[in-house]
C-alpha cells in the first residue's frame, strides 16, 4: 500500500490577524502564492458537483458548505447544475463527473499521480477552467472516497474539527475567508480499510439513539452521523452496533443503503460471519441449532440469503464461524475443530460464487479471536488471499501478528483492536484511558509486519472514546507522518485543530499525565475485584515511598484543577468541546482515584486512632458525588443533544458505587497520635474508636511490609536525598497544638497541614551540617496535649557521582532508560520508546530483532550501579504485558551481573494474564546471591523481537509492600 504522499500544499488561513492556519496532516510544501476568496463581503463561491457522481460527493459538499457557515455565518450553495460565477468550487470523481473528466482531457489539472490510486485526491486552483468562471477550487478524488476525503480536508483547514457534531467543538467565527492555495496531491492511505467497531452498546449509544432517531432504533439517522463521522476522519469501514439491545444493522430498513450513499464499506464482526448479526437475527425455533456440524444447511442457508441481500454494496466479509454471540463454536464432541472451521470457510466463499462474484477478489478477513487463535495454530489453512486479521488481547496487547511467511500472503494481515471492552478480568466502558503511545507501539508491530490490509477499533460508544479513536485512525491513514510525532506531538496537534494553538501546549501536557497515571490502573479498575464481588482496599499503599497513595490522589487532583483552570482560558464557544472532550474524562478518573483511595485511608486512620478518618470517608463520598454532578453536566452539554448518552456505571458494576469506609468515634478530648513513614500501625495514647476495628484491620494488611518498624524513619542516604515523613494526628476532638523538636541541627523539619489539623512532618537532612562519610543518628520529638513520641534518625552522608544508580534502604531502583550504554547489534537492539509503560521511559527490543539463540551475542542494555550492603539479592523486572511478536518468536530477555553467568527469562512462561493487563505490567525475578558492596554492571540482553522493558528493581532485602515499582534510587 502506497504512503501518503505530499507533493505540494494547501495552505487554508483565515483572514483574521493572529490566526495560524491548521496544521497540515502530512508533511508539505511551502503553499503557493495565489489565494482564492472562499468567503468575502458577506458572500461564498457555489460548490458544484455533478449529479451523475457517487452521491458522497453531494453529501460531503453539502457538508462542506455547513462548515462554511459555521466558520462565516456564510452558507455556500451547492448545485448540480453547470458551473457558473467568477469564483467557483468544483469538486468530483475521475470518470463520475464530467466537469473533472473535461479538465483533465484538457490538460488544464494534473492526476497522473492519483488516478487508479485508493482514495487518493488532488486540490487545486484553476484559473478559466470553464467560460464564464475565473478561478475555480478543484477537488478530484480518484474515487468516490477520495472526492468526499478532498473535500472534508477543506473543512479542517478552515479551523472545522472531525469532532464538530459528535463533540460539540465549535470553531472560532470570522467574517471572511481566505484560501492561500497551491496544489496538493494526496496518495492512498496507509491502510487499505480503516474503521470501528461499535459494541456493547446497551448503557450510552442505544439509549441515546432511541431518542435521536425516528426508527427509535440505530436507524439510519444514528449511522448517518456515524458515516459522517468516519469520512472527516478519513476512515471507510464500520463494524456496525450487534447486542441483543439493538436491532440487525440490517434488518433496520435504509441502513445499507445509507452506508453506500457514504461510501463506507460495511463488516460485521468476529462472531458475526458473512454480515449475519446472530443474536438478532438467528432463530432456534426455525432454523434449529447453530451447530454447523450438525445443521450446516440451515446455517448455509442462513447466509446465503444476506450475500443475496448485500452483494451489490461493498463490503468486507468476515468468514470462519464462532458461537451465537462472543462465544466458542458449537462443536460435536471430539470434532475437529480445524476441519470444521477450513469447510465453513470454503462453504462461505462458494456464496460469493453463487452471486457473480470471484471469491479471490471479494475483500474477507478471518479473525482469529480467543479460542479460533488455538485452532488456527492448530494448523487450520486459512486462503491466501483472504486477510488475517489479528486481534489483541481485548486489553490493548496483539496476541501475535505476521510470521515472514505469513507476511507475503496476497491477502495480508490486519488487526482488530480494543480500546474499551466488557469481560474478564474486568470491564472498561466508562472512559478511554489507552495511552497513544500504546497503541502507536502496537499498532507499530503491526504495520512493520505487513497487517496493513484492515485496522478496526473496538470504541465501544464512541463517546468518550473520541482521542484513541482518532489517532488509530490517523495512524491508518498516514502511519508515517503520525507515528513520528510520538504521543506528545500528536496530543499537541489535536489540541491545537480541536481547540486552537495558545492552549495546545497545556493540553497536551495535561492529556500526557492523564495517560499516565491512568495506566498505571484504569478508573474501572480500581476496585480490586471482578463483576460479582465488593471493591477491596487498592494495592496503593498509603506509608511506603513517600505515601504512594497519597501521592497519587494529589496528582489527580491537581489534574482536575489544571482541566478547570484551561477551560476557564478557551474562549466560550470551545468549552462544550473541551468538557466533553478532556474535562469530563480527566475529572472522572480523578474522582474515581480520589473516591477509592481516600475509601483506603479512611480505614488506616481508623485502624491508627486517627479522628481524621471520619474527614476521609466524607471525601470519598464527596468525589462520589462529583462523578454524578459531571455526568450530569456531560449529559446537558448541546442543549440537550447528548441527553442519556453518558453512564457513569456501565454494567452497573460494583466500583461505581460508594465503597466501603472506616469511620471512628473520636475521643472526647484532644490527644496525640504518631505515625512514621513505611508503618501501617501507630502510637496513640487515646485511639479514636474505630467503627469496626477488626474491619479496619483486616483491610490495612493489604499495605503491612514485615518488619517495619512504628518508631524510627527509613535511612537517609546523602546519594538520593530523600526525605521521610512522620504524622502527627489527633485522636479527639478539638484542637491539637503539635511541637516537633530535632535532636540536631542536621535535621530539618517542614510541616504540610492535613485535613481535620493533623500535621504532616516531612524530615529532610542538611548534609552540609554532616562531615563527608559520616554515619549519624537523632531523633525527632513530637509532643502535644501532654504527650510526647521520639522517632528515631539516621542518616549516611556518603557522595557518590551524580547519576549512579545507588542502595536506598535495600533496593536500587531505576527506569528502562537510566542505561549507561546501549549495545546493538546489526544495528538493532534496544530502543528508547518515549511515553511508553507505567515510567514513561521504556526500551523496546527492535521489532525487526531477529530471535537469539545465544544471549552472550545478543544486543543488551547496560546499567552500572553501587551496592552498600553485600548480600543476597533479587533482579525484579518489570515487562509490559504484551505477546511474543509472532509465532517463531518469544518473550525473552536475559541477565547478566559483572560478565558473570547469564539467566535467560522467558516471561510468558508463567504470567498471570489477567494481573497482567489489569497492572499494564509483569515481573520476573531473577536471583543473585552474594551479591558484593562496590560498584557493579548489568546487562539485559534482548533475545527476542518488540519486548519492552519498563522498570527494574535490585532488591537487597528492603523491598516496602507498594502497587507501583518504588521511586528510582539515582544518585543526586
Amino acid at each position: 500500500m502506497a504512503l501518503v504522499r505530499i507533493l505540494a500544499a494547501l495552505s487554508l488561513a483565515a483572514m483574521v490577524p493572529g490566526l495560524a492556519p491548521a496544521e497540515a496532516l502530512a508533511q508539505q510544501a511551502p503553499a503557493a502564492s495565489a489565494s482564492f476568496d472562499l468567503v468575502a463581503e458577506g458572500a461564498a463561491p457555489t460548490i458544484f458537483v455533478s449529479a451523475g457522481d457517487a452521491p458522497v460527493v453531494g453529501i460531503a459538499a453539502r457538508a462542506f458548505a455547513g462548515d462554511v457557515e459555521r466558520v462565516s455565518g456564510v452558507k455556500p450553495q451547492v448545485s448540480e447544475a453547470a458551473p457558473s460565477g467568477r469564483l467557483a468550487i468544483l469538486a468530483g470523481t475521475i470518470g463520475g463527473s464530467p466537469v473533472i473528466d473535461r479538465l483533465i482531457a484538457d490538460k488544464r489539472i494534473a492526476v497522473d499521480k492519483v488516478a487508479g490510486q485508493s482514495e487518493a485526491y488532488t486540490i487545486a486552483l484553476v484559473d478559466k477552467p470553464v467560460p464564464g468562471v475565473d478561478r475555480a477550487l478543484v477537488v478530484v478524488g480518484a474515487d468516490r472516497r477520495g472526492t468526499a476525503y478532498g473535500i472534508f480536508r477543506l473543512s479542517e483547514q478552515i479551523g472545522v474539527s472531525p469532532w464538530v457534531w459528535w463533540a460539540n467543538v465549535t470553531p472560532a467565527r470570522r467574517g471572511s475567508v481566505r484560501l492561500n492555495a497551491g496544489t496538493v496531491v494526496q496518495g492512498s492511505p496507509s491502510v487499505r480499510y480503516r474503521g470501528l467497531f461499535i459494541n456493547d452498546e446497551d448503557w450510552s449509544i442505544r439509549p441515546w439513539a432511541t431518542r435521536i432517531d425516528p426508527t427509535g432504533d440505530m436507524g439510519p439517522t444514528t449511522y448517518a452521523h456515524v458515516f459522517e463521522l468516519l469520512l472527516r476522519l478519513r476512515a471507510n469501514f464500520l463494524w456496525p452496533a450487534m447486542h441483543k439491545v439493538s436491532s440487525a444493522f440490517n434488518q433496520v430498513a435504509g441502513n445499507a443503503e445509507m452506508a453506500d450513499r457514504y461510501a463506507i464499506v460495511m463488516g460485521a464482526s468476529h462472531a458475526e460471519p458473512m454480515l449475519r448479526d446472530n443474536v438478532a437475527e438467528w432463530n432456534f425455533e426455525q432454523r434449529g441449532e447453530f451447530n454447523y456440524a450438525k445443521n450446516g444447511r440451515n446455517i448455509l442457508d442462513y447466509w446465503r440469503d444476506r450475500v443475496k441481500a448485500n452483494h451489490q454494496y461493498e463490503n468486507v466479509y468476515t468468514v470462519g464461524m464462532r458461537g451465537i454471540h462472543d462465544s466458542p463454536a458449537e462443536m460435536n464432541k471430539g470434532f475437529d475443530g480445524v476441519r470444521l472451521l477450513e469447510k465453513v470457510v470454503s462453504d462461505q466463499r462458494g456464496l460469493l460464487s453463487e452471486v457473480g462474484q470471484d471469491p479471490t477478489k471479494v475483500p474477507q478477513i478471518f479473525v482469529p479471536y480467543k479460542e479460533v487463535l488455538d485452532i488456527y495454530r492448530k494448523g487450520m489453512k486459512v486462503p491466501d488471499d483472504v486477510t488475517l486479521a489479528w486481534v489483541d488481547d481485548n486489553y490493548g496487547y496483539i496476541r501475535q501478528l505476521s510470521t515472514k511467511a505469513e507476511q507475503q500472503r496476497p491477502g495480508g494481515g490486519g488487526v482488530y483492536y480494543h480500546i474499551s471492552y466488557w469481560g474478564v478480568p474486568n470491564d472498561y466502558l466508562w472512559l478511554d484511558t489507552t495511552p497513544p503511545a500504546l497503541i502507536g507501539e502496537e499498532m507499530g508491530k503491526a504495520y512493520a509486519t505487513n497487517s496493513r490490509r484492515l485496522w478496526v477499533v473496538n470504541v465501544g460508544d464512541i463517546k468518550p472514546g473520541e482521542k484513541g479513536l482518532n489517532y488509530f485512525l490517523d495512524l491508518a491513514y498516514d502511519y508515517e507522518g503520525t507515528a513520528k510525532l510520538g504521543q506528545q506531538g500528536w496530543l499537541k496537534r489535536w489540541a491545537t485543530g480541536n481547540f486552537g494553538p495558545e492552549q495546545a501546549d497545556a493540553i497536551a501536557a495535561l492529556l500526557g499525565d492523564f495517560y499516565r497515571l491512568n495506566y498505571d490502573r484504569k478508573p474501572e479498575h480500581m476496585g480490586w475485584n471482578d463483576a460479582e464481588t465488593a471493591p477491596r482496599p487498592t494495592e496503593f499503599s498509603p506509608v511506603a515511598y513517600g505515601d504512594e497513595a497519597g501521592r497519587r490522589t494529589a496528582e489527580f487532583r491537581d489534574l482536575d484543577k489544571r482541566a478547570e483552570a484551561i477551560a476557564a482560558k478557551l474562549p466560550a464557544e470551545k468549552r462544550d468541546g473541551f468538557y466533553h472532550l478532556v474535562l469530563y474524562p480527566v475529572r472522572g478518573s480523578a474522582m474515581m482515584n480520589v473516591k477509592m483511595l481516600n475509601a483506603d485511608r479512611s480505614f488506616l486512620y481508623a485502624h491508627q486512632g486517627r479522628a481524621s478518618a471520619n474527614l476521609h470517608a466524607d471525601a470519598a463520598v464527596d468525589a462520589y458525588k462529583r462523578i454524578k454532578q459531571a455526568t450530569e453536566a456531560y449529559n446537558a452539554v448541546g442543549g440537550g443533544q447528548w441527553s442519556h448518552f453518558m453512564n457513569d456505571e456501565p454494567r452497573m458494576q460494583a466500583v461505581f458505587n460508594m465503597p466501603p469506609l472506616g469511620r471512628v468515634t473520636p475521643s472526647a478530648t484532644p490527644g496525640l497520635g504518631v505515625a512514621v513513614e513505611g508503618s501501617i500501625d501507630a502510637w496513640a495514647e487515646h485511639p479514636a474508636r474505630a467503627a469496626d476495628a477488626a474491619d479496619a484491620s483486616l483491610r490495612v494488611q493489604r499495605w503491612r511490609t514485615a518488619a517495619a518498624p512504628a518508631d524510627r524513619l527509613p535511612v537517609f542516604e546523602r546519594a538520593t536525598d530523600a526525605r521521610h515523613f512522620i504524622d502527627a494526628f489527633n485522636t479527639g476532638t478539638g484542637t491539637l497544638d503539635v511541637s516537633a523538636t530535632a535532636s540536631a541541627p542536621w535535621i530539618r523539619i517542614e510541616r504540610e497541614d492535613q485535613p481535620g489539623g493533623d500535621q504532616r512532618l516531612w524530615v529532610s537532612i542538611d548534609w552540609r551540617k554532616l562531615k563527608a562519610g559520616e554515619s549519624a543518628s537523632g531523633s525527632v520529638t513530637v509532643s502535644a496535649a501532654g504527650a510526647s513520641r521520639s522517632i528515631a534518625v539516621s542518616a549516611r552522608n556518603v557522595a557518590v557521582p551524580r547519576g549512579m544508580l545507588v542502595e536506598d534502604n535495600g533496593i536500587i531502583a531505576f527506569s528502562a532508560q537510566r542505561y549507561a550504554k546501549l549495545q546493538p547489534v546489526g544495528g538493532l537492539g534496544w530502543q528508547v520508546m518515549p511515553e511508553l509503560g507505567r515510567s514513561g521511559q521504556a526500551l523496546q527490543s527492535s521489532v525487526a530483532l531477529a530471535s537469539a539463540a545465544d544471549p552472550a551475542g545478543a544486543p543488551y542494555a547496560e546499567y552500572r550501579f553501587r551496592v552498600t550492603h553485600a548480600g543476597d539479592a533479587k533482579l525484579r523486572a518489570t515487562l509490559m504485558p504484551s505477546f511474543a511478536l509472532t509465532a517463531e518468536n518469544k518473550l525473552r530477555y536475559a541477565v547478566s551481573i559483572d560478565g558473570g553467568p547469564i539467566q535467560l527469562v522467558d516471561a510468558e512462561a508463567r504470567r498471570d494474564w489477567s494481573d497482567g493487563v489489569e497492572r499494564n505490567a509483569i515481573t520476573s525475578v531473577t536471583s543473585w546471591p552474594a551479591l558484593g558492596a562496590g560498584e557493579h554492571r548489568l546487562r539485559i540482553y534482548a533475545l527476542d523481537p518488540g519486548v519492552v522493558l519498563d522498570s527494574l528493581v535490585l532488591d537487597l532485602g528492603g523491598l516496602a509492600t507498594a502497587y507501583l515499582a518504588p521511586p528510582e534510587t539515582v544518585a543526586k
